[in-house]
């Protein structure tokens, strides 16, 4: 013991910046709900052997977690291994890949690349760091400066900066990728039909925590102590689960927003295995609906890694794959966001159990890997996929769901500046649906025999005819002026005869809800098939419809977590309660059926991705509404 005390104090002592900022331990915790709870909203959970949790903790994050009462067993930094880390201070020095490059030459390289090749890479920054580093990333294609119709596709790693296997590795790829185009005809076709994005490093502040010139100390936070990887929007707890956004996620959360990615990898190491979503769940509580296309695609990375490695490589938890919440849950995780936020498919791949190799091992990651991650980027040869346009051969930006299967924002999205789609799945027999606003629907029946299977299914959605819808809005028979009506999301305000006409009104059903200072609101549906005119009357606040119509009490309002509501029927009757969003959209139904007369009681609980916001009850019975405005304010985790 003495002995392990005083190594740790010369590492603490040979590295102060580190070890004043966060903190690497071990504790024990038998209870998987405890883990899943406790633990991971208090701490950076790193990964779980047994009943052994390994985590990192900012100072802050480390006192709270001192106060549950845990053992704590502290471990050396897992990045602080200088005598084996060889920095390159030029370019040359990366030519045989065993180095680690210094800031300044990893810069170099990054303009080399476009330099070098300038019809097939282009480089930009798309942010700085904390401190000012750039985050690169470069596109890959054989007409790179055009934006042509091709599926894009993006690597990324280390947002966890002392996971630096995957750092080098994108280096290496980029590399490989653009030196043998036009010579392996692999390398040709993925870049003449993929646009190819790769981030090599998602924290460079991280990676450089202990200065430009080496990756020795490096770090897994950024430099304000936020754990990147547990900053991003959370498909079940909602925005900022992990406090404010930093620099570094907004970064990528924008970039991801401006492009159509639609599979994607980040990489990470500590373990070596591939990781699928969902990190938010357990696969017992709530399975992806591709949960078995993606546990399909990672033991196929597991086993080519595996194929091209040593025994004992690529083996961790179950011989090399995870569903990320059955190893344990996390909260604003990357690849939840990718998949919930932006219909892409991304997995995590863990691919070296030191998080910063010795600089002479790293050739031989890529090795292990470069078969597995060209093969993965092959997946866009497989699944549906192709062209939704109009009879004009226009693109549309249209949602492709699998009916009966899709879930939780499964559902994929065209690119909207060409109309291109892709759908992986598992085989079987689907049936697609292909919706775009003021277009009629269509569903296909599409059969995949294997998962490496491809169906290319081309799409001509038919534009809904469009009409001219008035509305007179009046109070008994007196015009109601100034009555602000939202339809399809367009807002209009009646004029002095209470009159307001909508134009090229696509046809379908579509909510609309009417507001006025001196009125209770109105919440409805039209069914546009023609050029009509509506009256709708206005009840004065504080009136009812009728005399015989219910007594309502919704509380609380504000509610944070559950809604009661309580109706009093004066007989039997059908009665609809549903809530609404502002726009009219509805968000749930609270019950529609047949109730005997008296007092009825329900409640409800949003879903917890539901955003804060104002809200419409809505009471339909007799054939006439009745509306109260809601406020959900969830408590912040």
């Amino acid at each position: 013991m003495k002995i392990r005390l005083a190594i740790v104090f010369i590492l603490i002592a040979t590295t102060p910046m580190v070890w004043a900022q966060d903190h690497y331990f071990r504790t024990i915790e038998p209870n998987k709900d405890r883990v899943n709870s406790i633990i991971t909203q208090t701490v950076s959970i790193d990964k779980i052997a047994g009943d052994t949790i390994y985590a990192y903790a900012s100072n802050a994050e480390f006192e709270r977690f001192s106060k549950l009462g845990y053992a704590i067993d502290i471990l050396p930094y897992p990045s602080i291994n200088a005598k084996s880390i060889v920095m390159a201070n030029t370019i040359d020095d990366m030519a045989s890949w065993d180095r680690y490059p210094t800031y300044e030459v990893y810069r170099e390289m990054m303009k080399r690349f476009e330099q070098d090749y300038p019809n097939l890479c282009k480089l930009d920054s798309i942010g700085t760091s904390v401190k000012g580093r750039k985050l690169y990333v470069v596109k890959i294609s054989d007409n790179v400066l055009d934006n042509e119709p091709e599926l894009e596709f993006f690597y990324t790693s280390t947002m966890h900066g002392d996971e630096t296997t995957g750092y080098i590795l994108m280096l290496r790829l980029i590399d490989y990728l653009l030196s043998n185009y036009g010579t392996i005809d692999r390398v040709t076709n993925l870049v003449n039909n993929i646009a190819i994005y790769i981030n090599p490093n998602a924290n460079p502040d991280g990676t450089y925590y202990y200065g430009n010139n080496t990756v020795s100390g490096s770090r897994r936070y950024n430099a304000n102590n936020y754990d990147i990887n547990r900053n991003f929007p959370d498909p079940r707890v909602g925005e900022n689960p992990n406090g404010p956004y930093q620099t570094e996620t907004i970064a990528m959360m924008d970039f991801a927003e401006e492009r159509n990615f639609v599979l994607s990898a980040n990489f990470h190491g500590g373990i070596e295995l591939a990781n699928f979503p969902w990190d938010a769940w357990e696969s017992s509580d709530n399975p992806h609906p591709d949960h078995n296309w993606f546990k399909t695609i990672s033991r196929h990375y597991a086993d080519l890694a595996q194929a091209n490695s040593p025994a004992g490589y690529f083996t961790g938890w179950d011989n090399g794959i995870t569903h990320g919440g059955d190893w344990y849950v996390v909260e604003g995780s990357r690849q939840d966001y990718m998949n919930y936020n932006h219909h892409c498919r991304e997995i995590t791949l863990e691919i070296s159990d030191t998080k910063c190799p010795p600089s002479a091992d790293l050739p031989n990651f890529w090795d292990y890997n470069k078969e597995a991650m060209l093969t993965y980027m092959e997946l866009l040869f497989s699944g549906i996929q192709g062209m939704v346009t109009n009879t004009y051969n226009e693109p549309l930006e249209a949602i492709i769901t699998i009916e009966g299967h899709d879930k939780d924002n499964s559902f994929v999205t065209t690119n909207p500046a060409n109309g291109i789609y892709f759908r992986p799945i598992e085989s079987g027999t689907w049936e697609v649906t292909y919706q775009a606003d003021g277009y009629h629907e269509q569903t296909h029946s599409v059969t995949l025999n294997s998962i490496h299977d491809i169906v290319t299914n081309d799409v001509v959605l038919t534009e809904r005819m469009k009409y001219d819808i008035t509305f007179e809005i009046l109070s008994g028979d007196t015009p109601i002026p100034n009555a602000a009506i939202t339809l399809n999301g367009q807002s209009q305000q009646t004029d002095e005869y209470g009159s307001t006409t909508f134009v090229e009104v696509p046809e379908g059903n579509h909510s609309f809800f009417i507001t006025h200072t001196e009125y209770n609101q109105y919440n409805d549906e039209i069914e546009v098939d023609a050029n009509k005119t509506v009256q709708i009357n206005l009840t004065p606040l504080g009136l009812t419809y009728k005399d015989d119509y219910p007594e309502v009490r919704v509380w609380p309002n504000p509610f944070s977590h559950s809604l009661n509501i309580e109706v009093s029927l004066k007989q039997s009757i059908t009665l609809e309660v549903s809530i609404h969003s502002l726009l009219g959209q509805k968000v749930a139904t609270i019950t529609n059926q047949n109730l005997t007369n008296g007092i009825q009681r329900f409640s409800w609980t949003p879903n917890p991705s539901l955003p804060a916001g104002v809200y419409l009850v809505q009471f339909n019975l007799n054939g006439r509404s009745y509306i109260q405005k809601i406020l959900f304010a969830p408590t912040p985790r």
